[in-house]
């Protein structure tokens, strides 16, 4: 009995770790800090090869990616500095093409700065820690992108995320915080995780009852970064509010 017991344990720290962070942190010592730029990768004139437009005031929300998108951001420790680490992030839904043209970016970017900084393909969802606290907890990713000057994104006014922690065996150890737009449809909300719901009128977070704490302080975070002029009606428990559920789709 106990041998079986000890092989249960077993089985189960194993298949725990298999769903934590092992990706590593291209630099170690480093808190995030220093100054950062980030540019989506588009395509040039011809059509065939890529360049860098940089993220300006035209994005849509502040710390935002889209999933259909790739990027370059380039990361020094401190101010004056040459980059010390020049991160190329891909989105779920990136095409072939960018994900290829944002590598060779990477490396011609590096090249003219010397080449002396760490470049780090970065998968979305599987950020590493340092890459997450450049954003200070912010980091949200958006459904949609753009390909060829044409905008795909949601138009609709109304914006679920979800807020979700992960258990990270990589640097420091502490739990990573990750949040996604996700389709607003009731079928995508569930009691385990924080989510933020924007509409027209009014701005909702709902904690599930087995939330953990990373994932409430986390949707506090981004709920003020992307709706800064909004306070949150907030929800707990086994399901959101009213107000919350029959402002998603079936």
């Amino acid at each position: 009995m106990l041998g079986h017991t000890w092989l249960l344990l077993c089985l189960f720290a194993y298949t725990a770790a298999q769903f934590c962070n092992t990706v590593q942190d291209p630099i170690k010592r480093d808190e995030g800090a220093g100054p950062w730029n980030v540019s989506r990768v588009e395509r040039g004139a011809n059509g065939r090869n890529g360049k860098l437009v940089p993220i300006g005031a035209n994005h849509p929300l502040p710390h935002a990616f889209y999933e259909g998108d790739s990027y370059v951001m380039q990361y020094s420790v401190r101010q004056g500095r040459k980059p010390d680490v020049i991160y190329f992030w891909q989105g779920s839904k990136s095409s072939r093409w960018e994900k290829g043209a944002s590598a060779i970016l990477t490396v011609d970017l590096d090249n003219k700065n010397g080449g002396v900084a760490r470049q780090a393909r970065v998968d979305m969802n599987q950020e590493p820690g340092h890459f997450l606290n450049i954003f200070k907890g912010t980091f949200v990713t958006l459904l949609g992108g753009v390909e060829r000057a044409e905008v795909e994104q949601d138009k609709d006014g109304v914006m679920l995320f979800r807020v979700k922690s992960e258990c990270n065996n990589a640097g420091n150890k502490k739990p990573l915080v990750r949040t996604n737009q996700v389709e607003e449809v009731k079928t995508n909300v569930n009691d385990e995780d924080v989510f933020i719901l924007n509409t027209p009128k009014k701005l909702y977070m709902f904690v599930g009852k087995t939330a953990s704490p990373e994932e409430k302080a986390g949707a506090v975070k981004v709920a003020k970064s992307l709706f800064p002029k909004k306070s949150a009606e907030v929800s707990e428990g086994a399901q959101p509010s009213k107000d919350f559920l029959s402002s998603l789709k079936q």
